[in-house]
């Protein structure tokens, strides 16, 4: 288990449960069955919440009806796809969870998304097939855009109705934004197909971590568990580099298309990726195959592409603007560690405030309070950090004499609490800034 850091989010902890390795989507049914390293992870959370966590709240039966409504609404927050019947089915389940967790009995968590995954591609269907009919727009009916609290419908004729209520009214929508009939059809149809393209691409750990947020936000917003990718996604943010190309993704339809390239990245300096680019295969070092990634979920994606700093990655392209047919070309990248500085800390100055002539205001912009913890476990003494960031710009700001400083905290998540009470040290003397209790 990692060591948990001091955050300004009260509790949050990475279990890891082995390495995840990229795979071709959609995920195969029989896999969607809880694992060793699963029921291990779920018996160290359980643990660790009862001996550790601020609140001492033993799981017992009074969770579990919570936890269960929890889980529901995590997989079907505006119960379109669930009907009651399945409601019914599950209601075993719903007095059992406080014991499924403590013995990591994972099955009902698994059994419910199957159905869940099944109805998705259910109704995906019925609304693909609604699109090939024509509406009579002349009918005065409603539909219910928000439904966090309405009824699940009662059976699948009721959820018939509320999908042809739903398809209707995106329909409409798209008419009365000029849309040709055409475009319409082409427009939902790459929507629908999406929703269940995205649900088919789940695996077993995201249902895993699904359930077992579902347990640990019972207890309080501030507690949740993060899955190996999600981890590390979270100390990459926290030291602000990483070891890759230097490319933002993003999923477009069935693709993973670059968002942007960053500045003195290797996709960057190549000058052979842009912006609009579609990654349609990904090869490793010089001779390995290139794998087909078109239909990939974009972590998986982003799994392969990563890699140590030296090595080599091949990336078949379509370029932006192509027909999704033509010719990929290759594109040959060395992997090399990338700075993600639009996350650092950055100063500028405003001269002449509001008329107020010759005084110069700097402003130090923080979005986050970041920590390379990696690199002060290694014993690193330059280890990156917001406070040492800081005090340079603060350093360059006195430098250029300026009159103030602000320092704007406006788009701040949050972050390291070490790093935030380091950082005010650099303003106030002495004093208490923060108040931290752990649990008796």
């Amino acid at each position: 288990m990692k060591a948990v850091k001091r955050l300004i989010f009260p509790f949050l902890m990475a279990v890891l449960c082995g390495p995840v390795l990229a795979k071709e989507q959609p995920v195969d049914t029989a896999t969607l069955a809880p694992d060793r390293n699963h029921q291990q992870a779920t018996i160290i959370i359980s643990k660790v919440i009862d001996r550790y966590h601020y609140k001492k709240q033993l799981l017992g039966d009074e969770w579990s009806a919570e936890i269960f409504d929890r889980y529901l609404e995590s997989l079907d927050p505006n119960r379109s796809f669930f009907v009651q019947q399945d409601i019914d089915r599950f209601a075993e389940y719903r007095p059992q969870l406080d014991d499924s967790i403590r013995e990591a009995r994972l099955q009902p968590a698994f059994d419910i998304f199957l159905v869940y995954r099944q109805r998705v591609e259910d109704r995906v269907a019925y609304a693909l097939s609604l699109l090939q009919r024509d509406f009579d727009f002349t009918v005065d009916e409603d539909y219910e855009f928000d439904r966090e609290e309405a009824p699940w419908p009662a059976d699948l004729a009721a959820s018939d109705e509320l999908w042809r209520k739903r398809v209707k009214n995106d329909v409409l929508s798209l008419r009365l934004a000029d849309k040709k009939p055409k475009d319409i059809r082409e427009t939902l149809e790459k929507r629908y197909t999406g929703i269940a393209r995205r649900v088919r691409q789940l695996d077993a750990d995201d249902v895993f971590q699904s359930f077992i947020n579902a347990y640990t936000l019972t207890l309080e917003p501030h507690t949740s568990y993060m899955s190996p990718m999600v981890s590390e996604n979270f100390d990459i943010s926290m030291r602000l580099s990483l070891e890759g190309i230097g490319a933002v993704l993003r999923t477009e339809d069935e693709y993973t298309e670059v968002q942007s390239v960053i500045t003195g990245g290797p996709a960057k300096l190549s000058g052979k990726l842009d912006a609009g680019d579609r990654i349609v295969g990904v090869g490793q070092g010089a001779d390995s195959p290139i794998v087909d990634v078109v239909g990939w979920r974009l972590d998986d994606v982003v799994k392969l592409i990563r890699g140590p700093k030296g090595t080599l990655v091949r990336l078949q392209i379509v370029p932006k603007g192509s027909l999704a047919s033509s010719k990929p070309r290759i594109v040959s990248l060395l992997r090399d560690k990338i700075k993600l500085e639009e996350q650092a800390a950055k100063k500028r100055v405003i001269e002449g405030l509001n008329g107020m002539g010759d005084i110069k205001i700097g402003v130090i912009e923080v979005p986050t309070f970041y920590r390379d913890f990696q690199a002060e476990a290694r014993g690193d003494e330059n280890f990156r950090s917001t406070t040492r960031d800081v005090r340079v710009l603060i350093q360059e700001l006195e430098a250029e004499a300026v009159d103030g400083i602000v320092v704007d905290l406006r788009d701040n998540g949050g972050g390291s609490l070490t790093e935030a009470t380091e950082l005010t040290g650099l303003f106030i003397d002495t004093g208490p800034v923060v108040q931290v209790r752990d649990a008796a």
